[in-house]
């Protein structure tokens, strides 16, 4: 009997394909209720498959009361990231006070094109205008790019910020206060004001370069500055400064400005004489480097003491000191002058001091920055990949250099980021090379980087035969499988992963010998290294999908279309189409995004919803979806009422199908006995001549 079923089904499943393959669609035929006696009915589709009272001109007039009727028991955690969603006041206040024209404007020069705006994009070599802005819908887009968005997303691609950063920005340029209610009120004008101290930070560097350019006692600093060979536009364009050899200089300026001696301090400005109860200027007799964010607001000054004034216990190089504004392993000098070259070539250079960069951009090379007395650090990662994939080290000749490789390539291996290290002739740094060389010398030397693993091989191995000197190079190749080790932290890359195959296979080609033995050397320093120090952090790789409309279905795309260009019909929908049914992780994301603001009963309309989506690839798609629309729109015949329609239809078919698929394996993996399979067999087979529209048998 059971066989019979189960032949009667699979005949009717092959009726289905064969009416959907040729396009063919029933007329609708009423249904009568089907009772069901068991847990197994109610849950596989036999509990009152009736008339669903709704979507009356669709194939499949099953699936509305199926999806109310059937509690979705099934459902797993939704394997896809976490969208957060915030429906404070801020995004919205911000989005209405920052016009995207006026943003995007600040940094592109843009024209009127029809009813939007164009500009040469900044992110690739463009030609011709690619640079879209909408001002009706507020956004931006270069299809050339494949990236757009709004206003925070333009801000954190352009400044190379999060959201919460980008978001605070946007703030403070639309004079919004960001209100964290678990914070004390801070008083405007206080140390602990940041505004305040970006405002006086921005007024020392001033103070300065004023003093430098027109000060007959910082004659000597403009001699030095020329001794170097910094030209007149380098000065300009790097702001840099004078501190004269005063005890007081800004102390007694900032008299009659807002910033108090406190403020001063904060920023990192003064020194206080603790046994004399007393302050005075941190930065004295020395040329003033302003450091910048990212974003080209002063947080920072780097000092060089002048070779007359310096002292037998005065240090050549100060910074300031960790600030509210300041972190010396968080910051590169320059950065925000080298930001859109970089952008560009998705390639950073970093080279050890103030000249060298001055040097290199005052030679042409525009993507240099530098570390700030400090070496590379894991705390510099996240800054570099927000900007770039390929960082070059630049190494200055001396044995000091060389030595620092070591820890540096332990960082980048276990950032997964491309290193690649350029090592300068002997007694060499990048200032003096470009000085007497010239910047073509140093553009060839550029060209010859090797990478962080091939530089540390050569060093390694520099004067060792390979072949004959056997006890030599197995040291050698022991302290590289160290650094390796040592750099791929315990749970995140092991021997049995991709990249540590590529690293352990290019040591064994070098040093001629068997993969197998290098692997088995470099999992026993695994296990020590891990035994010794087992929570050692590691440094998150950037785990952000891109999310493409391609991956989207023709149904998912639909839908979409319909929640931007017609707000009003979106709660139909989601009140008629759960978020299982969609397959595309955007599309949920999406879909997730609409339904959370119709819950909070907030506005669904196109720019509220753009606002509240932090991620800027998942921004992109909502425009370009916009978009897609936009042009859509006058070629479609249907109203968007029958569009939410058919397109809910669609859905709906595709759940009904999607249960019964996973009925039907249930059944092929004997999850029921006999009896509980002949009467699932029986509601299946129900069901399916219902969503065909065959009644036989009545």
């Amino acid at each position: 009997m059971l066989t019979i079923w189960f032949v009667l089904w699979k005949a009717l499943c092959y009726v289905r394909h064969t009416i959907d393959f040729l396009g063919l669609s029933f007329p609708r035929k009423s249904g009568r209720r089907v009772g069901g006696k068991d847990a197994a009915r109610r849950i596989f589709l036999c509990t009152e498959l009736g008339e669903p009272g709704s979507l009356p001109h669709t194939k499949i007039p099953l699936a509305a009361k199926i999806l109310r009727l059937w509690p979705r028991l099934s459902r797993g955690p939704i394997a896809t990231q976490e969208l957060t969603v915030n429906f404070g006041d801020a995004k919205e206040q911000i989005r209405q006070k920052v016009d995207i024209v006026d943003l995007v404007g600040s940094s592109i020069s843009l024209k009127r094109s029809g009813r939007g705006y164009v500009g040469l994009c900044p992110w690739h070599d463009d030609s011709k205008p690619s640079m879209q802005v909408n001002p009706e819908r507020q956004t931006w887009k270069c299809w050339v790019c494949d990236i757009g968005g709004d206003i925070f997303s333009f801000a954190m691609k352009r400044d190379g910020l999060d959201f919460v950063e980008a978001l605070k920005m946007l703030a403070e340029r639309a004079g919004i206060r960001l209100d964290d209610g678990n914070r004390k009120r801070i008083e405007p004008g206080s140390p602990d004001d940041k505004n305040t101290l970006f405002q006086c930070c921005e007024w020392a560097a001033k103070q300065f370069h004023e003093y430098l350019l027109r000060s007959e006692a910082a004659e000597a600093a403009r001699s030095y500055i020329e001794e170097r060979s910094i030209t007149p536009q380098s000065v300009e364009k790097f702001k840099i400064g004078f501190a004269p050899d005063q005890w007081s200089f800004l102390t007694d300026r900032a008299k009659t400005t807002p910033y108090s001696p406190a403020v001063l301090d904060a920023c990192g400005l003064l020194i206080k004489n603790e046994e004399k109860g007393r302050t005075y200027d941190r930065f004295r007799g020395r040329v003033m480097f302003p450091i910048h964010d990212s974003q080209g607001r002063t947080i920072a000054f780097g000092g060089r003491i002048l070779p007359q004034l310096a002292g037998e216990n005065a240090a050549k190089y100060i910074n300031s000191p960790e600030t509210k504004l300041f972190s010396k392993s968080e910051q590169l000098y320059a950065l925000e002058i080298a930001r859109h070259a970089v952008q560009k070539s998705r390639s950073i250079t970093v080279v050890e001091g103030y000249t060298d960069v001055i040097m290199c951009h005052q030679y042409g090379v525009d993507d240099v920055v530098a570390v700030l007395g400090t070496a590379l650090t894991e705390r510099h990662i996240p800054l570099l990949r927000r900007f770039a994939d390929t960082v070059n080290l630049v190494l200055d000749g001396d044995e000091a250099g060389q030595r620092r490789t070591n820890d540096i390539l332990e960082i980048f291996v276990s950032a997964n980021m491309d290193l690649r290290i350029l090592t300068l002739p002997e007694e060499f740094d990048p200032a003096e090379f470009l000085v007497e060389r010239g910047g073509e010398a140093f553009r060839e030397l550029m060209s010859g980087t090797v990478d962080a693993l091939e530089h540390k091989i050569r060093v390694a191995t520099r004067g060792i035969d390979l072949v004959r000197e056997s006890h030599k190079a197995n040291q050698a190749l022991e302290e590289i499988l160290a650094t390796l080790s040592r750099g791929l932290p315990p749970g995140t890359l092991d021997a049995t992963a991709l990249r540590a195959n590529q690293l352990l296979s290019r040591l064994a080609r070098e040093f001629r010998l068997e993969i197998a033995d290098v692997r088995e050397r470099f999992l026993q320093l695994r296990k020590s290294d891990a035994a010794k120090s087992p929570s050692k952090p590691t440094i998150e790789g950037d785990s952000v999908r891109t999310h493409k409309l391609a991956e989207l279905s023709a149904r998912e795309i639909e839908l979409l279309e319909l929640f931007v260009m017609h707000p009003e019909l979106a709660p139909t929908a989601l009140s008629e189409i759960s978020e299982d049914d969609l397959t595309a992780a955007a599309a949920r994301l999406l879909f997730r995004t609409y339904r959370l603001l119709e819950e909070a009963g907030e506005s669904l309309e196109f720019q509220v919803v753009l606002a509240q989506i932090e991620e800027p690839s998942l921004k992109n798609l909502l425009v370009q979806l916009d978009d897609v629309a936009t042009k859509k729109q006058a070629k479609v015949n249907l109203d968007p009422a029958s569009r939410m329609r058919s397109v809910i239809g669609k859905f709906q078919q595709h759940h009904v199908q999607r249960q019964l698929r996973d009925t039907e394996a249930k059944l092929e993996q004997n999850h029921f006995n006999p009896e509980e399979q002949v009467d699932v067999l029986k509601s299946m087979i129900a069901a399916q001549r219902r969503q065909q529209g065959l009644d036989i048998g009545r």
